[in-house]
């Protein structure tokens, strides 16, 4: 007999291993990339939005030319998604018309908790794909830090 069946066996333990590690990472990938996606629909509806609006109200024209600039189709950063908040709720403020004021802030209040919701599911997907034996079949199938 020899060696051989414990060799099998082994190579088995670690192809077994190997997809259940793979089936875990998954589906933390999948939510990390269902949070930006909404992220991406909300944020587009808040540029839409102050896009509509901007030749009525001289408050969110500065605005506009920003977001004119910026893609707001994927997420970019935590800060310019942060500015972007925080610039929009300044508009807001002096903006005339209650009800455009009050969707924009909810749509802001929105990105705020996808915010909140990305930064823990990153921490989370992040932590399992960096400890040792998950982060050799991370990197084995292409898969890297958030």
């Amino acid at each position: 007999m020899g060696f051989l069946p414990l060799f099998v066996a082994l190579l088995g333990l670690i192809l077994l291993y190997t997809l259940y590690t793979y089936n875990q990472i998954k589906p933390r990938k999948a939510n990390l990339n269902r949070v930006i996606d909404a992220m991406a629909a909300n944020s587009r509806e808040r540029k839409q939005l102050v896009l509509q609006h901007e030749q009525n109200y001289p408050a969110l024209q500065e605005l506009a030319e920003k977001l004119r600039k910026t893609s707001t189709d994927r997420f970019q950063s935590y800060k310019k998604e942060e500015e972007f908040i925080e610039e929009l709720e300044q508009a807001t403020k002096q903006l005339a018309n209650e009800d455009l004021a009050h969707k924009l802030n909810a749509l802001n209040h929105r990105q705020q908790e996808l915010i909140q919701n990305l930064k823990s599911k990153a921490k989370e997907y992040n932590s399992f794909i960096g400890k040792s034996p998950a982060s050799a079949v991370a990197s084995a199938f292409g898969f890297r830090q958030f």
